[in-house]
Parts: C-alpha cells; sequence; structure tokens
C-alpha cells in the first residue's frame, strides 16, 4: 500500500509539472506574441514619423503618446544608431515631445550598469541644457564608456574634448576606439581643443592628440605638428612625422626629409612612410639612401616607399642592386622581385647606373628614364 501511495504521488508530481510546464510555455507565448504585435505598431507609427512627410507624421503623432514606454524606447535604440540628416531631428523631436527624453535622463542615473548602457546609446537624442554626458563618459563600467563616446553628435564630442582624449588611454580597448571614433566624428569642430592638447606641456595630453590628428587632415593642425617634430622627445617626433603625412603635411617636406636623418629609427621609419603617402617624388634619392640603413625597420620602410613610389622608386631601387651595402643591395632587391612577382616581369640587375648624372633638382628625369 506504501508504494502504491508512492507511486500514485510521483505520477502526480510528474502531471503537476508537466501541466505548469504547458501553463507556463502558454502564457510566454501570449506574452511574445502581444509584444510582436506592440513593436510592429510602434515601427509602423515611428516609419511615418520619420520618413513621411509633414502632414502624414502629424496625423499620426498622438498614436505615439498612447504607446507604451518601454517598447517604444526599445524601438529608439534599435533605430537611432542607424539614422541621420532630417530623420535623426525628427526622432530627437519625438524623444523630447513625448517625454522618453526624461526616462533616458533617469537610466543615465540608474545603479544597475545594463540599464545605463541603453541610456549611452541614446543621450545623443537629448537636448536638455542641463544633461551632464561626461557622467556617462566617466561611468565606472566600460561598456558603458564605450557606448556614450561611440554615440555622441558631433558637437557634443567637440565640447568634451578633454574627456576623450583621456579616455584614449583607457584600459578597455573598446572604450580607446570609441573616443577616437567620436573625436574623428566631431572632424573640424575638435580642432580648436585639440589644438590646446598639442601646444600643451602635459606629454600624454600631446600623444593622445598626436594620435587623433593624424586621422585628421586639417591645416590648422601643421603649425604645432612642425613644431612638435622638432621635439626633443623621440616619440613625440615620431608621431609627428606620422602626422605630417597625413596629406596637409606638404609644406613640411623639407622637415620630413630632414627627419630621415634623424638619432631614432622609429622617427626615420615615419618619416620615410610620410614622404611616400605624400607622393613626394623628389625625395627617391634621399629614401634611397636609407636602404642601407642599420635598422631593418628603416630599410624595410625605404623598400616599400621606393615600391610605392613608382616608377621613379623602382629606377632608385634598380639602382642600389649594385650598391656598396650588402644590406641596401639585398632589400632593393627582395622589393624588386616582389614587383616583379605581382607584375609577371623579370628584374635583371643594369648593365648600367640608371640614375648616373642625376641630380636631386631634376627628380623627374627619373621618370623620363623610366617611359
Amino acid at each position: 500500500m506504501d508504494r502504491f501511495a508512492i507511486f500514485v504521488a510521483a505520477w502526480c508530481s510528474v502531471g503537476v509539472m508537466t501541466l505548469t510546464y504547458l501553463i507556463t510555455g502558454f502564457m510566454r507565448d501570449l506574452v511574445v506574441q502581444r509584444n510582436d504585435r506592440i513593436r510592429r505598431r510602434v515601427l509602423t507609427i515611428l516609419e511615418v514619423i520619420l520618413f513621411g512627410t509633414h502632414n502624414e507624421a502629424g496625423d499620426v503623432f498622438h498614436e505615439v503618446l498612447d504607446l507604451p514606454t518601454r517598447p517604444l524606447l526599445d524601438v529608439v535604440q534599435s533605430l537611432a544608431v542607424d539614422l541621420d540628416g532630417q530623420a535623426n531631428e525628427r526622432l530627437r523631436t519625438l524623444v523630447r515631445s513625448t517625454g522618453l527624453e526624461k526616462h533616458i535622463i533617469k537610466k543615465a542615473s540608474s545603479k544597475r550598469w545594463r540599464v545605463r548602457v541603453q541610456a549611452a546609446q541614446l543621450h545623443h537624442l537629448i537636448t536638455h541644457p542641463d544633461f551632464d554626458r561626461s557622467g556617462l563618459l566617466s561611468d565606472p563600467s566600460p561598456l558603458v564608456r564605450a557606448r556614450a563616446a561611440e554615440a555622441m553628435a558631433a558637437t557634443d564630442a567637440a565640447e568634451h574634448v578633454t574627456l576623450l582624449l583621456t579616455m584614449l588611454s583607457d584600459s578597455s580597448p573598446a572604450v580607446r576606439l570609441s573616443a577616437q571614433h567620436s573625436l574623428l566624428q566631431a572632424g573640424p569642430l575638435a580642432v580648436p581643443g585639440l589644438l590646446e592638447h598639442l601646444d600643451g606641456d602635459q606629454r600624454p595630453m600631446v600623444m593622445q592628440a598626436l594620435g587623433v590628428a593624424a586621422h585628421l587632415p586639417d591645416l590648422r593642425l601643421v603649425d604645432s605638428v612642425i613644431d612638435l617634430a622638432r621635439s626633443h622627445d623621440d616619440q613625440i617626433r615620431a608621431m609627428a612625422a606620422n602626422v605630417l603625412g597625413n596629406g596637409t603635411g606638404t609644406m613640411a617636406v623639407g622637415l620630413l626629409e630632414q627627419m630621415l636623418q634623424d638619432s631614432n629609427s622609429e622617427v626615420r621609419v615615419n618619416a620615410i612612410e610620410a614622404l611616400a603617402r605624400l607622393g613626394v617624388m623628389t625625395a627617391v634619392t634621399r629614401i634611397g639612401r636609407c636602404l642601407a640603413d642599420q635598422s631593418f625597420n628603416v630599410r624595410r620602410a625605404a623598400g616599400q616607399a621606393l615600391d610605392d613610389l613608382r616608377p621613379a622608386g623602382h629606377l632608385a631601387l634598380r639602382h642600389h642592386l649594385e650598391d656598396p651595402d650588402q644590406f641596401a643591395r639585398d632589400m632593393a632587391r627582395q622589393v624588386l622581385d616582389g614587383a616583379a612577382t605581382r607584375s609577371g616581369l623579370s628584374i635583371s640587375t643594369p648593365a648600367h647606373d640608371p640614375l648616373e648624372g642625376l641630380t636631386e633638382s631634376d627628380p623627374y628625369a627619373l621618370i623620363g628614364y623610366w617611359l
């Protein structure tokens, strides 16, 4: 009898668990279906508001006020990153006029980092003058900091250049990348702040500003970078040489050519690469001399630069096939062999010096000889 009671109790337990599972699954399906319907309705209304005519948007605007806040915020979050222009301005107006702005501001001070992440992704939609974005940029969570920097509008990034530059030395790679992206998005608006740090005396800030300037061609930065290229700090000189190759350093070609003789090998490498990016044909002879440099990195950079400066660069490489320095001969042969492999041609040692009689004041004779 005891065994039978145990058997019945076991089957009753299984039955109750199965019934609970089925009811729970059924209720979950109902919730999912309800959420899907709400989301589709939100998307339909927002589609008209963001991309329809002004009359069409005005006709459905009152419907937004009846939508639940949470699904509306979720949809806005998924759309905000990909919108720009008129659609983005309409979304800002929607957030401000429907009260969503208050919800985002409240989320920004939440104790839960997951909630703050959502605020970080949406803070660029906030137009309230008293809202302090620096709190999200300085958040203890690296994910919040990264999302906040990534979502910044250009004007907001320009106002927070100092903080964004500080974030370039953050321990999180995601934060560093987002901060740099934000500064570059600000473009010309960030230049005044960058100049302030380039002309300052704080070495970390100077180096971080140079790292951004390398990807931000702006003539206003050139004078400050030229001054830094004469710094006593090897690393600052190297970074300055890199910046001068971003397309704005054509007025500093003479300085870059002088930097080919710098005592630091990294500076010489960056100067060579900068001259190649600027397409300075007049520098092929000086770059060719770097094929005999004591540093392998410098020799490799010189070979690659001459390969990029073809056809003049290739003639300089052929000249160095008979260089007295073995390292120069080897690098020239290696680069020319690589070029020959790409083009399907064969490279043979010239019977005479193709650069004989060539002066640095007549660099285009190289091109004429090649043609």
